[in-house]
């Protein structure tokens, strides 16, 4: 059963997990498993062990730029593999796929743009108190706009 919105309810910005685990799922290849929270360790240590690895994507914060009209997300990446070496490698393919992103750009599939304004520091926010040293993260802002304007004032009463 799902939840059922109000009829004015047309949309608005995507929500930047799901628009990137999407995108990023099939191009990353069978190995590594796309996720907004990584398990437990008891449940991690064999999918590391079978040479399988986690992209932990999260929204750690942004704004709404009003004057632009899009949204401004920070995502973490973080990157969970058999090494801290492939974990740094996997986060390095994240940052280089942000650069193909310098220019605003239509997501496959997507109604989508997005932009990503390169690799940022924090905000310090550690969703989960996982300690192990092939836990590699990245964060990095990105832009996006609605795919049409809508206005909800009236729907408000406003």
């Amino acid at each position: 059963m799902s939840i059922t919105f109000p009829d004015w309810w047309q949309g608005g910005y995507p929500n930047i997990e799901n628009l990137l685990k999407g995108f990023l799922a099939p191009r990353l290849g069978p190995d590594i498993e796309p996720t907004y929270w990584l398990p437990p360790p008891d449940k991690y240590q064999a999918h590391l062990q079978a040479g399988k690895g986690y992209l932990r994507i999260y929204r750690t914060g942004g704004r709404i730029n009003r004057e632009q009209k899009r949204d401004e997300p920070k995502v973490q990446f973080a990157a969970l593999t058999p090494s801290r070496d492939d974990s740094w490698e996997l986060c390095e393919i994240i940052r280089q796929i942000g650069e193909e992103f310098d220019k605003a750009a239509v997501v496959p599939g997507t109604p989508h743009q997005l932009h990503c304004t390169g690799e940022v520091i924090g905000p310090q926010l550690i969703p989960e108190l996982l300690q192990d040293s092939r836990l590699v993260p990245v964060t990095l802002e990105f832009h996006t706009w609605k795919p049409r304007d809508f206005k909800y004032r009236q729907a408000l009463g406003l």
